[in-house]
């Protein structure tokens, strides 16, 4: 118990004082935030649309946070990372606020866009702020600090969200509009607005900044990470839906199934992220994905509520394995200066699958909604394929850098990637 303990101390230890600030205002924001989980359920049930018309709009939410992503990381590169968070939190509150107001899909949509774009900006800021804070040595720890933090609150918010759905769908847009203000001020009394400078190097050993889109590993990952996301948002969009329609599920059970996921997210991650380190990162990352979908996959083949709650433990624990590892990657890849590029590009990755998953999901759970449970758990395994192709690449590209008598190789040469140059030019 002893050696467990000093074991669970040290995960925690050797981080600055300004990422555990950071994780109060994350607590903050996550502890009200209760939208997302029930909104299928809200324009389902309250606005009476169909299933594929409710998921549409969750994807025009994934619209908004492609753009906010895309900006949040533009400008926290030109103004400053803390003040483009500060600025999200305060403008995603009365955006909230609008939805319910809304009583028509284009209003609804409009709503949800602008609420989106101001919450995404939040996301690639927030990471650039750790990676400036933090080392190489204690970077992951870090990120996962943060998502602890996120999921800590999380874990108040839907099940406190399944109670107010049940009496009044509308308090739960005004408790998540207020928790965006609190975490607003408390940003503000922090940070007072100011800007972060980036972290001193060795100008002679520190490689140039450059673009994510010349990266040409780094973008065959994001690729691999949206395809395994895909199907992980689905947590936010189509699962609340069959918890409801297979399992049978109230609307207060629901939101205490969102609350297994982050209580053992609070209770194990941080210990799991210092525990894994000394693995292969890559492949982690992707072991991590295939579980993740792996416990979709297994939804159809039972109805009991034990197992639901086995299901959400092995997602679980794919999520704690890929999200902030992957993170920490990026972070870890990205030359001093790029941080913010780097961490939008990621943010920007995770945003296109809140738009293109809960689509693709919505289309499938009308036609057949176990079909797409066992369609998530196949491309779970190609994405695992893809991500242990890619390690072995990348370490048979290692070694070949580390023998002073061969040239530098080219994983992916530029006349197998001509898009992404194209595309950088045009940027």
């Amino acid at each position: 118990m002893t050696r467990a303990w000093l074991r669970y101390r040290a995960a925690y230890a050797g981080l600055p004082r300004e990422v555990w600030l950071m994780a109060v205002v994350l607590f903050v924001n996550r502890a009200g935030a209760m939208v997302l989980p029930f909104l299928t359920l809200y324009l389902t049930s309250e606005m009476d649309m169909p299933e594929a018309s409710a998921t549409r709009l969750i994807s025009v939410f994934g619209l908004g946070a492609v753009v906010g992503s895309y900006l949040g990381g533009r400008l926290a590169a030109r103004f400053g990372a803390i003040r483009v968070q500060t600025l999200g939190m305060l403008l995603s509150a009365p955006a909230c606020l609008l939805i319910p107001l809304g009583r028509s899909w284009e209003a609804i949509a409009a709503s949800l866009f602008v609420w989106s774009v101001a919450s995404a900006a939040v996301r690639p800021a927030n990471a650039a702020t750790i990676a400036k804070l933090t080392t190489h040595e204690t970077r992951m720890r870090a990120f996962a600090l943060q998502r602890l933090a996120a999921n800590f609150g999380f874990s108040f918010g839907p099940a406190i969200g399944g109670v107010l759905a049940s009496w009044k769908f509308t308090a739960v847009f005004v408790v998540d509009a207020c928790s965006s203000l609190t975490a607003f001020a408390a940003l503000a009394w922090f940070f007072r607005f100011r800007r972060l400078e980036n972290p001193a190097v060795d100008e002679s050993d520190a490689p140039a900044p450059k673009s994510p889109l010349r990266d040409r590993e780094y973008m065959v990952f994001l690729a691999l990470m949206l395809a395994g996301t895909c199907v992980f948002f689905q947590l936010g969009s189509t699962y609340p839906l069959y918890l409801r329609d297979h399992f049978g599920f109230s609307k207060p059970r629901i939101g205490l199934m969102f609350a297994v996921n982050t209580s053992v997210i609070v209770l194990v991650e941080m210990l799991l992220v210092d525990m894994v380190q000394g693995l292969p990162l890559v492949r982690t990352v992707g072991w991590g994905l295939f579980l993740s979908c792996l416990g979709f996959g297994m939804l159809p083949l039972g109805s009991a509520p034990g197992y639901a709650v086995f299901a959400m433990l092995v997602v679980t624990v794919g999520e704690m394995l890929s999200l902030p590892l992957s993170a920490g990657y990026v972070a870890n890849r990205s030359p001093p200066g790029s941080e913010s590029a780097y961490m939008g590009y990621y943010s920007l990755m995770l945003s296109l699958a809140w738009m293109i998953g809960p689509s693709v999901g919505g289309l499938a759970y009308q036609w057949n909604r176990d079909a797409l449970w066992y369609g998530g758990a196949a491309v779970g395994l190609a994405v695992l394929a893809g991500f242990e192709l890619l390690a072995a690449r990348m370490r048979r590209c290692d070694r070949l850098r580390a023998s002073p008598a061969s040239p530098e190789p080219e994983l992916f040469p530029d006349a197998a990637y001509p898009a992404a140059i194209e595309l950088e030019e045009a940027v």
